[in-house]
């Protein structure tokens, strides 16, 4: 039984040590994050070590009052993250935040899964393992941006857009593979109650959003007592969070769909000025803890998996990314500082780890913890050099790529970029049919990951017939795009534009047939999900190579930006200013523009 003294000297030494940790990392030009992480490793339990006779054996050992304080912390993380999600930030750049969400975390999750069954992990544990891996961090990226004085670049609302898609796709995946584990039984009645739970969950939230928070929030307009508005807010949270544990669903994501709702209120401001303070606090304890529960003796056990997924990850995200971001739009320098951006490892998947350690069935958090402590660390430190280097890296892609590939690059992104970027002359519809085909798809191909038997085979079916749809349909969506675009300019002079077509529905039903295979093959032989990426990268050079010999014609350029802003987006005022997500931790600030960037 721990004493008053000790549980006093123990909250004490927490905090003055948190402060302490965090100084010396804002002095490093590191996140706050990582003090917090550092310093509780070293006063956790779990660190021993003896020096000049002396044993230390962690400054805690009784963690029975941090991890509830903890838990606190993380509760108002969430919902100050469901604060940040505003529809509003996405009203301008809603098509290619949500293109590029989607894709961003399709790669991670991809990339954490082949990872863990490389690994060996099972099935519950790899899930978790590939949210560490997946989740970008919105803190970091802006963070960065702000240090840069890179927050007056236009690519930097679209780049607001999709961290707060895809914290948002994280929230959702995170509280289905939580339901998912928390009643882990197999018979179809279990399952059947799971579903109905979380049914009734967002059916609650639902409720919440379109009756009792208009009512709550003119209730909220008349409290004028400070001490008695933080009360009642408060209160609205861990009540919410409460009916979520009753349903099945995890309480922190019951916090981050009230905070959610809240968020285009009128009284969202006031929530974050009044609470900001108080969340700091419990948010500083909850990393503090996070590092607690970190065995620094299992470091030599994950330090090679950090070792062999962070080329990885920068791979995929300033490579990858920052092609899928030039083929829909956007120059080669905003594509760059989006890829690049996206590399830091944070808060998300901080949260991942420290969930999949506690979840049943759990049997490889002794290594997900240092795992994403070890990454966080890593990328926070390589991501600033990427984004402040993000400049010279376009401009050397565009030296060393051959020309066939910036060629057929410049078509793909002159084509997709008349639809999928903002445009104040609106001259084509977007393709919302084959949108909602490829929603569907992904849907579908979700539920035959997780079937088996003949619903796998119905599942896999469906799959399959919707491939066979987008195929149709995107060639003929795409060439209604095409054969209103001038393309001369950038040396393409083609009456029959039928290669264009080909160029692009084979980017994206390549992609597709490529996941069909991979959903097919991955329960037997997880390996062909690599071969088939493999394969499906090739196969895209192939294409862009085919197109330039019967598309180029000599004595046209290639130029290297295809998608320019309007001059609106990019000769603004001296004194308009950038509205900058508030970070779930540290200080908010705003920047004005600077036009001279």
């Amino acid at each position: 039984m721990v004493t008053e003294a000790e549980l006093l000297f123990q909250l004490g030494a927490i905090l003055l040590l948190a402060f302490i940790a965090a100084s010396l990392a804002g002095r490093a030009n590191q996140s706050v994050m990582v003090g917090y992480i550092v310093i509780g490793i070293l006063i956790g339990p779990k660190m021993s070590f003896e020096l000049l006779g002396v044993e230390y054996n962690g400054l805690i050992t009784d963690t029975s009052l941090v991890e509830i304080l903890s838990f606190v912390g993380l509760i108002m993380l969430m919902f100050f993250v469901g604060l940040e999600f505003s529809f509003s930030k996405l009203k301008k750049t809603k098509t290619p935040a949500i293109i590029l969400a989607i894709i961003d975390t399709s790669i991670g999750l991809f990339v954490g899964f082949v990872f863990a069954s490389y690994l060996g992990w099972p099935l519950i544990d790899s899930i978790f393992l590939a949210g560490v891996i997946a989740m970008s961090s919105t803190s970091i990226a802006m963070k960065i941006l702000f240090d840069l004085k890179r927050m007056s670049s236009p690519e930097v609302e679209f780049l607001i857009g999709l961290v707060v898609v895809e914290t948002f796709i994280a929230m959702l995946i995170l509280a289905v593979a939580s339901g998912m584990i928390i009643e882990p039984e197999t018979n179809a009645v279990a399952y059947g109650q799971l579903l109905l739970g979380m049914a009734a969950f967002y059916g609650f939230f639902v409720w919440v959003a379109m009756w009792a928070v208009p009512r709550v929030v003119a209730f909220f307009n008349r409290i004028d007592n400070d001490e008695l508005f933080i009360l009642f807010a408060l209160g609205i949270v861990f009540l919410t969070c409460g009916v979520a544990a009753v349903m099945n669903v995890p309480p922190i994501i019951g916090a981050f769909f009230i905070g959610m709702i809240l968020a285009e209120s009128k009284v969202s401001a006031r929530i974050q000025s009044k609470l900001e303070s108080f969340k700091d606090a419990f948010v500083a304890i909850f990393f503090t803890s996070f590092g607690m529960m970190i065995d620094p003796a299992m470091f030599d056990t994950v330090i090679w998996m950090v070792l062999l997924i962070v080329p990885i990850i920068v791979f995929y995200e300033s490579i990858v990314i920052s092609a899928v971001s030039y083929f829909i739009g956007f120059s080669a320098r905003a594509a760059s500082t989006i890829g690049t951006s996206m590399c830091g490892r944070g808060v998300e998947s901080i949260l991942y780890a420290s969930v999949g350690s506690e979840v049943r069935g759990a049997t490889m958090g002794a290594q997900l913890n240092p795992f994403a402590g070890a990454l966080c660390f890593s990328m926070s430190a390589i991501a600033p050099f990427m984004v402040k280097h993000s400049v010279k890296f376009a401009n050397t892609m565009a030296r060393i790529v051959p020309r066939p590939l910036r060629f057929s690059g410049a078509i793909i992104s002159r084509t997709l970029g008349k639809v999928v970027m903002p445009s104040p002359l609106r001259i084509f519809k977007g393709t919302k049919l084959t949108g909602a085909l490829l929603m569907s798809f992904v849907i579908m191909s979700v539920a035959a990951l997780m079937a088996d038997g003949i619903l796998h085979v119905i599942f896999l079916v469906a799959d399959c017939a919707l491939a066979g749809a987008i195929y149709y349909i995107i060639r003929y969506e795409v060439w209604e795009i095409v054969r209103h675009v001038n393309y001369s300019n950038i040396g393409v002079n083609a009456n029959d534009r039928t290669p264009i077509v080909d160029l692009i529905s084979s980017v994206v039903f390549g992609a597709v047939a490529s996941a069909v295979v991979i959903v097919a093959a991955w329960s037997f032989f997880w390996e062909v999900g690599v071969l088939v990426a493999v394969g499906y990268g090739v196969s895209i050079l192939a294409f862009m190579y085919k197109a330039y010999k019967v598309l180029h014609v000599e004595g046209l350029g290639v130029p290297s930006r295809v998608y320019s802003f309007s001059r609106q987006a990019e000769a603004q005022e001296e004194d308009e200013v950038v509205e900058v997500p508030t970070p779930v931790y540290g200080v908010v600030k705003t920047m004005p523009r600077d036009t001279r960037l």
